[in-house]
């Protein structure tokens, strides 16, 4: 084994040397005498000790990860072995950061636990093993010793990090995500579970809606924080005002509510409004409106029943009068003070609930604080729907927000939702109108790329366009996103000409060089950018998160689909990484491919 470790190291150096020599080979030239099984698992093997070298944690256990799920199917020993390290690493890590304390609750809430992304590798090969990985680390974070304060933290971080792991799996085995899902329920709630539902429910609405029945089970008498998170999926509510977070969901195109369901909330809710009328709620039951106010748990039940109300007389009428009188009982029963609030234009708790966007942005237009009153314009804006919602009516609608900052980040967002809805429809023309006058260059090299992908699935020309985004992301220099757009590209090349996809990948390769340590995973693919949300009095309370999925390949993927078409020249290329991890990560998607092609050999038949 040593010899053959010498003699491809060799191999990788003769590579280096041919890069002229590769490019210039025809498309297609896929086959390479480097490419066997046994190279195939002593790169593998290579990576998995250069993960040894690495002082980054979350990059070692991610390369483990990868070379782990590699050897599966070939190696399980060593592949369990490798797993394991990878899992004792993560603890460790986790260890270190709780111990300390150094990190703040939203940081720790925004970095991934790396127990949960080898817990999820681990799922999709061997579930029982994943379950008692699961148990052993909840084990470890439910600390009784923690302050109360901090015990309920770990609490909330562990039941988000599980739903979140649950999230991710549902791709590739919706029983391990549902084992997760459902180790969730003993922890509180958190406005991940509406996106978890939902996605369930891409997948499989029947698992979902008995999911949700047990959710529903689980939180029916839990603080009202908690149980409002229930409320957005039975009535495919696409967004949730009265939660401690604000969040976004849009519910499937083919999701259809189920009204048993619906009564069952309802029956929970009118339970609560009963008992709050008879003994008011636990005081520590607050929380901040979007508005940045602290209100009782009482007032949110209220909001709720308002908002459920016009729905339930559509699909529950004989709920209609108890949600009605449920309403009006609780409402005079808050302070005067809260009264007078709740009744203020735009906010009237008596009146049907603002559905449509016009509804919405006249009762925004009736406040008259002007930062809350822009902060309900936004909120309409950032929630219009495509498909309802003319370009023309939502652009005069942020023209009457007088924030400059705002509007442009409002804007920006609408543009490039709308161009993605018409590359979806196939309006390459109309796309590229909106693609134009969307400010950021990443964002616009995306959007290029999306067209031409689309173009060349229906057959047509896409080159122009494909020069558009390669310009566009060399304008926006070196970052995760740029290289991206130039890796995306760079494939789509190879089906029009090799050489200039092997040209583009180099253009790529020299954009990674120039980002320090770059990291194609912590990103999500999704751009974000922040500004912050006033108040009243012009205090900022929270902030609004514009978000930009651009899901596009990383080096692994793209050297992957490059070395499908030439093998030795998407090895010498990844030579050129000078990130170490990076560089490891491509040798692994070479291998991947190396593996998939002795697979599909055909055996040899048998001599006569």
């Amino acid at each position: 084994m040593r010899k053959l470790a010498i003699a491809f190291q060799s191999v990788l150096l003769l590579a280096v040397s041919v890069v002229a020599l590769a490019q210039s080979k025809p498309a297609g030239a896929a086959k390479s005498p480097l490419c066997s099984r046994e190279n195939a698992l002593e790169m593998i093997r290579q990576q998995i000790d250069v993960s040894r070298t690495l002082n980054n944690t979350p990059r070692r256990i991610s390369l483990l990860i990868r070379a782990a799920d590699l050897l599966w199917p070939y190696q399980q020993d060593k592949a369990r072995a490798v797993f394991t390290e990878a899992f004792d690493l993560a603890s460790e890590s986790e260890k270190e950061i709780r111990e300390k304390g150094q990190q703040s609750i939203i940081l720790r809430m925004e970095t991934p636990d790396s127990r949960y992304v080898v817990v999820c590798a681990v799922a999709a090969r061997d579930s029982a093993w994943a379950k008692e990985l699961t148990a052993g680390l909840l084990k470890q974070s439910d600390d009784s010793e923690l302050p109360a304060t901090r015990s309920s933290f770990e609490k909330l971080l562990s039941g988000t990090r599980l739903l979140d792991s649950a999230h991710k799996l549902i791709a590739t085995d919706v029983n391990a995500a549902l084992d997760l899902a459902r180790a969730s329920l003993n922890y509180p709630a958190s406005f991940l579970l509406t996106r978890f539902l939902y996605r369930l429910s891409e997948v499989n609405q029947q698992a979902a809606d008995q999911f949700y029945a047990e959710a529903l089970a689980a939180y029916a008498e839990k603080p009202m924080r908690e149980f409002l998170y229930l409320q957005a999926y039975p009535f495919a509510w696409s967004e949730t005002l009265n939660t401690p977070a604000f969040s976004f969901h849009e519910a499937p195109a083919k999701f259809v509510t189920n009204q048993a369901l619906q009564r069952q909330f309802m029956q929970v809710m009118l339970r609560r409004a009963s008992q709050a009328l008879e003994a008011p709620l636990d005081e520590g039951d607050t929380y901040r409106d979007p508005s940045g106010t602290l209100t009782p748990g009482t007032v949110h039940l209220l909001e709720g029943l308002d908002k459920l109300e016009p729905q339930i007389r559509s699909s529950l009428p004989d709920l209609a009068a108890p949600v009605a009188q449920a309403r009006e009982k609780l409402l005079v029963a808050l302070p005067v003070e809260t009264q007078k609030l709740l009744l203020q234009p735009g906010r009237e708790i008596s009146a049907p609930a603002q559905e449509t966007f016009d509804e919405r942005v006249d009762a925004a237009l009736k406040v008259s604080d002007v930062n809350e009153r822009e902060n309900l314009i936004a909120n309409a804006v950032m929630s219009a729907s495509s498909e309802k919602e003319t370009l023309t009516s939502v652009i005069q609608t942020i023209e009457k927000i007088s924030d400059s900052t705002l509007r442009a980040h409002l804007l920006e967002s609408l543009y490039f939702e709308r161009a993605i809805t018409a590359i979806k429809a196939k309006r390459f023309d109309e796309a590229e109108k909106l693609t134009a006058k969307v400010e950021g260059f990443e964002q616009r090299a995306f959007l290029h790329v999306e067209i031409a992908k689309g173009l060349l699935n229906r057959g047509d020309s896409a080159q122009e366009i494909l020069d558009n985004a390669v310009t566009e992301a060399k304008k926006a220099g070196a970052t995760i996103f740029a290289a991206r757009a130039l890796l995306t590209a760079s494939n789509l090349y190879a089906k029009i000409d090799l050489n200039q996809s092997i040209s583009v990948l180099a253009e790529a390769i020299n954009c990674i060089n120039r980002i320090e340590s770059p990291d194609f995973f912590v990103d999500d693919q999704t751009l974000v950018k922040t500004l912050g949300r006033k108040s009243r009095g012009g205090r900022y309370a929270g902030e609004y998160r514009f978000r930009f999925y651009m899901p596009a390949l990383d080096p692994e993927s793209a050297f992957r689909e490059i070395a499908k078409l030439d093998f030795d020249t998407a090895l010498s290329q990844s030579s050129s990484l000078t990130d170490k991890f990076q560089r490891a990560m491509s040798t692994l998607g070479l291998a991947d491919v190396c593996l998939q092609q002795v697979r599909q050999k055909p055996k040899p038949k048998p001599s006569p």
